[in-house]
């Protein structure tokens, strides 16, 4: 049996996503896809455009025969925590043969893997001129994701490919799967048609958000040629009920979660003390999360940066859990968000190899987790109480919360 993974939000998920999953099992005679997926929030820090367990639907029907939920701590991370957490569980999984990832800018099955494991191992190693070069930057207020793009320009040719968003975490997948001492095969795969933040909707191959905002602008998601038919009609049947969901539907919340956490900003992730402080002297003009970001950005502080921040102190994801997840290698439980059934013997092999618990009833988790693993997934509870809260308040239904919200078995 060869089982492959790709770590995802699919956000929705579209043309070039199936195109991925497809090549993937074709061209490298994969049995079993599993996919470890953000929840309901993003690694930008914003809540996700539409709730996990529709995505994890759009997954299934989209060609893969396993989706897991990637905790909250490491979704909402740095690209670093965001391809350390999941490559961590594909690791515990003991049973993952390979890992694909998108890149742009270049034919990134011809030659550039090399290139990209070239630019990990100067991260890794950190030779004197590249941390020279990074020290340099950061003192004169880059942003750290700036700066080490300054530094590793100096070292490297076609620094310019580091901007692109795929490739920054194809990045961080390599270098984590070198850091772990993995057996897991990183193969890239070159992204079809448009680039990730291209704006233009009206394509086969579109990026996820130039859907969304073509979906929020038009409100017609029957004219959205990017979406694979089974992700339209999952969208429209949710559509106006529980999607979208966008980053102002959490002002109210986070203006409450701020408030309350004001002395104590800087326990939280990526929150440091400057951080803080500037939040702090911001918030008496309050009007809106995304406005209030906006303000606060600055050359050295991203708006992503800032979203994230915002996340972790909304969700109370604090530094001192992180720490320990970190010393623990990561995982500590694989919770699964839906499966094929035809996957069955995925499953099998899966729970035969596998060096951490897999959670397939929430009700259970309590006798299952302790200690920090616990404190991982009441965190991921949290997020989705949040997230659930709020699309509730936006569009008056009801939903199902994280217990009684059944797995998805197609």
């Amino acid at each position: 049996m060869k089982v492959g993974a790709i770590i995802a939000e699919y956000n929705p998920l579209h043309n070039g996503h199936k195109y991925q999953i497809e090549k993937f099992r074709r061209e490298q005679d994969i049995d079993y896809i599993i996919v470890i997926m953000s929840g309901d929030f993003t690694q930008r820090g914003e809540p996700a455009w539409m709730p996990k367990h529709l995505r994890a639907r759009t997954a299934i029907m989209g060609g893969a025969d396993l989706v897991l939920e990637l905790p909250v701590y490491y979704a909402t991370g740095s690209a670093a925590v965001f391809a350390e957490g999941a490559v961590a569980h594909l690791n515990a999984l003991n049973c993952v043969d390979a890992l694909s990832f998108g890149c742009e800018g270049f034919d990134a099955e011809a030659g550039h893997l090399e290139w990209l494991e070239r630019i990990s191992d100067i991260l890794m190693d950190e030779p004197e001129r590249y941390k020279e070069s990074l020290s340099r930057s950061l003192k004169c207020g880059l942003s750290y994701p700036a700066a080490r793009a300054e530094a590793l320009s100096e070292l490297i040719e076609m620094p310019e490919l580091l901007a692109a968003p795929n490739n920054i975490l194809a990045l961080e997948y390599i270098t984590a799967l070198k850091k772990s001492c993995s057996s897991i095969q990183p193969i890239p795969v070159a992204r079809k048609g448009n680039g990730y933040h291209d704006p233009d909707s009206d394509c086969f191959f579109a990026s996820a958000s130039a859907i969304r905002r073509a979906i929020q602008c038009e409100n017609d998601i029957d004219l959205q040629e990017g979406l694979p038919e089974t992700s339209r009609k999952i969208i429209a049947a949710g559509f106006q009920r529980e999607l979208p969901m966008r980053p102002e539907d959490l002002s109210s919340m986070f203006a409450a979660s701020f408030l309350r956490s004001a002395s104590d900003l800087s326990r939280y992730m990526d929150v440091t003390e400057e951080i803080a402080n500037r939040m702090l002297s911001f918030f008496k003009n309050y009007r809106s999360l995304p406005d209030f970001l906006m303000k606060i950005k600055n050359r050295a502080f991203t708006y992503s940066r800032l979203c994230r921040c915002a996340a972790h102190i909304l969700l109370e994801l604090d530094k001192e859990t992180f720490v320990r997840a970190q010393a623990d290698d990561y995982a500590y439980y694989a919770r699964v968000l839906g499966f094929r059934k035809d996957a069955a013997p995925l499953l099998g092999y899966m729970k035969k190899n596998t060096a951490i618990p897999i959670l397939t009833k929430m009700s259970s988790y309590p006798e299952t987790l302790s200690g920090n693993g616990r404190r991982l997934l009441e965190a991921d509870i949290r997020a989705a109480d949040y997230y659930r809260t709020a699309l509730q308040m936006k569009y008056g239904q009801t939903l199902k919360n994280e217990f009684n919200q059944e797995i998805i078995i197609l």
